[in-house]
């Protein structure tokens, strides 16, 4: 195990985002179970505990992002703490497997609470709030989801020592079919980062735009809003498609004449 300061900022902020949801996955519960037979005073403190989780989603999204920008610096600073790590790719080696599931999750996380959210300012655009019940139950539903990224955390970084790992550059070498992926985007060509941000937030709005499709073509009193969310969703995708094709043009052109730190 290797503790820093930025592991325990990690650990902190992972503990507090699921204490937070525990919390509030009873008051979805409640919410869920009760809104539909509810006489109009406790709908109406029904409604007041769902715009506290509507507050927690947006407490978890924006302390997930920063995690994911922490995840990264975090592994960064463990890169000389481990020896043979050049990169990245060294240190997921060693707090594989944990490393390389925890990447992934982080990602899916931001994915689904964003998706919430959304539905959510769909939902306060309509009168009577018709998926009260639907976003508690996803409410509840998200909570293994942030469970499982807090355990991968702390899997990971219990699990990561200063064991000696292979060079990134033993593996990948210049006859393997690919490059190090973490050097190749972060050294040899930058500009792919740019690409791959790009493009994956142009696919992430467009899976939005079908579970938005998909949640308000339920509920009649939706379609209106749901259909031009989609066409917002639609056309925002379609930006970061284009920024992400003209990235492409100078990233290809970074690996055609050596890139920086080409190796």
């Amino acid at each position: 195990m290797i503790w820093t300061p930025l592991t325990t900022v990690m650990t902190v902020l992972g503990i507090f985002g699921l204490v937070l949801v525990v919390y509030a996955s009873g008051k979805a519960y409640a919410i869920n179970k009760r809104i539909s037979k509810a006489g109009l005073e406790e709908k109406y403190i029904l409604e007041k505990n769902y715009y506290l989780l509507s507050t927690v989603v947006w407490v978890i999204l924006v302390s997930r992002i920063v995690a994911s920008g922490l995840f990264w610096a975090t592994n960064e600073s463990l890169i000389p703490l481990i020896p043979g790590a050049m990169c990245q790719f060294g240190v997921s080696q060693a707090g594989s497997p944990y490393s390389w599931i925890d990447t992934g999750v982080k990602l899916v996380v931001i994915f689904a609470y964003g998706i919430w959210l959304v539905l959510d300012l769909l939902n306060r655009r309509v009168k009577g709030s018709p998926l009260l019940s639907s976003l508690s139950k996803i409410f509840i539903l998200l909570v293994p989801l942030l469970l499982l990224d807090t355990i991968l955390d702390l899997a990971f970084y219990f699990t990561v020592s200063p064991v000696t790992v292979p060079c990134c550059r033993t593996v990948f070498t210049e006859t393997s079919p690919v490059p190090c992926p973490y050097c190749f985007v972060f050294h040899d060509a930058p500009m792919f980062l740019v690409v791959i941000v790009a493009y994956g937030l142009s696919i992430a709005l467009v899976l939005w735009g079908f579970v938005v499709r998909h949640y308000t073509m339920k509920v009649s009193e939706m379609e209106a809003v749901g259909n031009d969310a989609m066409k917002k969703l639609v056309t925002v995708a379609l930006v970061f498609a284009v920024i992400g094709t003209v990235a492409l043009i100078p990233a290809i052109i970074q690996v055609l004449t050596g890139g920086p730190l080409l190796h």
